[in-house]
């Protein structure tokens, strides 16, 4: 009898083997091992990451991970008892105030692990907020300059100016924090709700506690000052049925060494953003005026109504000048403002009337094409001193400013403006009016000269310099990031005219940009401090380790490297500037968040000293993106460009959404410039490569552009079929194709419709109408 006891005794064992309690227990794969111990009064939880033949401490739990915060303060929670499952460990415990129960499953998916928490309150018991956190187990160094921090890498959506600051839901743009020492990379990344706004905040810290740490939970926040949130003290949770519960994932891994957060961009688009676009075939539908919907309705609205209104024309030495105005006022004053032309960073009517210009060749209109034009003949009548020039005219007074004078020096020349400048003049030459190279050659190569003049030994070029003297001024002189305008400006040159000269100090530029702005990711631009997020030129977050930065220079560095790339075709350049794009891209919206009218994927927010959801810059970033699938064949910035394309629209024709980040309206209304003209340019730029939709041949994927959604490609040689999806149901569709071969003849069906047959430069040349497809 007692044999047949301990036989069955042991069956059960074996039959409940995945979900045997213990002391402590190991879960483990080829990459992520999760150890927790209770078997002693000191509980512990530890996550290990596997680099070459060794496993290494990644995060550190004492007790539990799962914090309480009440009116008598915070306390850590404690393991009461462990659980093996199918997938992972089920951690059960207590709060004092009510019990936990937390399951931590290893994904299929290398170096992830899923958490939930739900935490079971007693009866009554008010909570102010709930939050798992974990310590960063690798060992931090004491230094902290310029170059070296306490750890190799660290970000989080915004930076700290207090202690208590954190990052609420409403920030979370990519939402995620990292740290990186070494090798070994982690990061937290919140699972959303897209449907209802959640009181769920990201946190971090550096430097107060015996280690770096990381959280993420039911936090409620505060706002303060211009855009940061801090902990509410007196706020209270909203429980339901007495419970609270969040979950996340957490990416454990071995990295190279800083560039951990390369993996996490992949993620957060093929988590979040890559879904939430299929959903949005509707994305450029405006919140205010939902008739603006396809890109037909914003070209009337843009060239059609809002550029005639703007447009002023006048003589200028002889020669017809004009500009789209923007009516502000050089020195802030938004009372009183004036027609003017601004050649600036942030508004650039020589890009805009690049745009105008290719929507009225497109359209046979030559007064349109005419009135773009003198645009450019404003911008070569700038009176230049030795290669430098003003980028402000005001056209009442018939005078030229050097500078901004609100968010820089009025009087002093700004190389970022006149290299953003200076770059539009030679894309208006190659592709616009390639008869008036000769001359537009001249203006820049005198830039470009003045640059090559003034750029120090470091490689970095200074930012202001005085009317005068042309001596530059004490701030940015010595370390800016705006440094990358200028080596875009010069690397173009270069590959224009053939002139090494332009080509090598754009190339010291960027090493410049490589040893001293990436280390510790300082992007200082003028918008960095001297904007609506003022701040002094030595703010430093010392609880996250963190320099303030903007994306302003962000947006320039990588198209630098890839015209260095086309122009000296070494691919060491490519791979930098896919670097560099990737941690811009953290500033890229990955969702739309529920507590925001607009449709707000695919947008830029600004820097981490800021909040605003979907501002103008995006409209940049857009045709960059493009650029670098072109030259990657990464489908992913594929995507990001079409969304990041049609962001703006959502919004338009304010500058941005939810400035403040937390109340539901629209931005500035800055001008033309900085919204609809801005993005109707890129769409210009954009369809005639992508058309309403586009197609790769060779990773059989697609994505709609205009008013639509692609899915279900399928390539079997040359039998192409795919699924179309739009709001409009009536109307026509242009799908263009990449990797086609023109000497084949392709068959294609849509919506499970009849084969037509196509040839392969048909294709190239016209691409494939379909429609109507109700």
């Amino acid at each position: 009898m007692m044999l047949y006891l301990r036989v069955v005794a042991t069956l059960l064992i074996l039959i409940n083997a995945p979900y045997i309690q213990a002391a402590s227990q190991v879960f483990t794969n080829d990459t992520i091992r999760v150890i927790v111990d209770v078997s002693s009064s000191k509980r512990k939880e530890t996550m290990l990451v596997k680099t070459g033949e060794s496993w290494v401490e990644a995060l550190t739990v004492q007790s539990s991970s799962v914090r309480v915060r009440t009116d008598t303060g915070m306390q850590a929670c404690e393991i009461m008892n462990v659980t093996r499952t199918e997938h992972g460990l089920l951690l059960h415990g207590d709060c004092g105030v009510g019990t936990f129960e937390q399951r931590v499953d290893i994904s299929s998916e290398k170096g992830v692990l899923y958490v939930s928490t739900k935490l079971n309150v007693k009866h009554n018991v008010v909570i102010n907020s709930v939050e798992d956190r974990y310590d960063f187990a690798p060992a931090r160094r004491l230094i902290d300059n310029e170059r070296q921090g306490p750890l190799d890498f660290v970000w989080s959506q915004n930076i700290k100016s207090e202690a208590d600051d954190l990052i609420p839901t409403n920030g979370f743009k990519s939402p995620v924090v990292m740290m990186q020492q070494g090798e070994v990379f982690a990061a937290l990344m919140p699972k959303l709700n897209d449907r209802h706004v959640e009181t769920v905040a990201l946190d971090l810290n550096t430097t107060s506690d015996e280690r770096p740490w990381m959280s993420y939970g039911a936090v409620p926040s505060q706002p303060h000052g211009h855009s940061y949130f801090k902990r509410d003290p007196n706020a209270r949770l909203h429980l339901l049925a007495d419970t609270v519960q969040y979950s996340y994932s957490i990416v454990l891994s071995r990295e190279p060494k800083s560039l951990g957060y390369r993996r996490v961009v992949r993620r957060l688009w093929s988590e979040l953003g890559h879904p939430e676009l299929l959903r949005s075939s509707d994305m450029q539908e405006n919140a205010v005026t939902p008739e603006l919907n396809s890109f037909s309705t914003w070209r009337d609205e843009a060239w059609g109504t809002y550029a005639d209104r703007v447009y002023f024309g006048f003589d200028c030495g002889g020669r017809h000048c004009g500009t789209l105005t923007s009516s502000r006022n050089v020195k802030g004053d938004w009372q009183h403002t004036e027609p003017d032309a601004w050649f600036n960073a942030w508004f650039q009517t020589l890009r805009t009337a690049y745009g105008w210009y290719l929507y009225g060749r497109q359209t046979h209109n030559m007064s349109m094409v005419s009135r773009a034009e003198s645009v450019l003949n404003l911008a070569l009548s700038a009176p230049q001193k030795d290669g430098a020039f003003p980028t402000i005219y005001l056209i009442n007074q018939h005078k030229w400013i050097a500078d901004d004078g609100w968010a820089g020096y009025a009087d002093d020349y700004h190389a970022f403006c006149m290299s953003w400048t200076a770059y539009w003049m030679l894309r208006w030459a190659e592709d616009l009016t390639p008869q008036r190279k000769s001359e537009v050659l001249r203006f820049v190569k005198q830039y470009g000269d003045f640059l090559v003049q003034h750029q120090q030994e470091s490689g970095v070029i200074p930012s202001w310099y005085e009317p005068a003297s042309l001596r530059p001024r004490t701030e940015f002189r010595d370390f800016n990031a705006e440094t990358a305008a200028s080596a875009l400006l010069l690397a173009t040159l270069g590959k224009d005219t053939g002139d090494k000269r332009y080509l090598i100090a754009a190339e010291r530029a960027m090493v410049f940009l490589s040893n001293e702005v990436i280390p510790r990711q300082r992007w200082f631009d003028f918008e960095t401090f001297l904007s609506c997020a003022r701040k002094d030129y030595d703010f430093y977050d010392r609880w996250t380790s963190q320099f303030p930065q903007n994306n302003l220079a962000e947006i320039q560095a990588p198209q630098a490297w890839l015209t260095l790339f086309q122009a000296t075709g070494k691919r060491k350049y490519l791979e930098r500037g896919t670097e560099t794009l990737d941690y811009l891209l953290l500033t890229q919206q990955v969702w739309s968040n529920p507590a925001f009218t607009p449709n707000l994927l695919g947008g830029f927010t600004t820097q981490n000293t800021d909040a605003e959801w979907s501002d103008a810059r995006q409209s940049y970033v857009a045709p960059l993106l493009l650029d670098y699938y072109r030259a990657t064949s990464n489908f992913e910035y594929l995507e990001r460009a079409i969304a990041s394309g049609r962001s703006t629209f959502a919004v338009a024709p304010w500058e941005n959404w939810a400035h403040t980040g937390y109340v539901d309206e629209p931005g500035a209304l800055t001008g033309f410039h900085w919204g609809t003209g801005s993005a109707a340019t890129s769409i210009e730029i954009m369809s005639p490569f992508l058309g309403d939709a586009f197609i790769d041949l060779k990773t059989e994927q697609g994505v709609g552009f205009d008013e639509c959604t692609i899915r279900n490609v399928r390539v079997q040689a040359t039998i192409i079929t795919f699924h179309i999806e739009s709001k409009d149901r009536q109307r026509t569709f242009v799908v263009r194709f990449g990797a086609v071969d023109p000497r084949q003849q392709y068959r294609i069906s849509w919506n499970s419709r009849s084969n037509r047959i196509v040839s392969g430069r048909e294709l190239l040349a016209n691409g494939f109408k379909i429609g109507p497809i109700g």
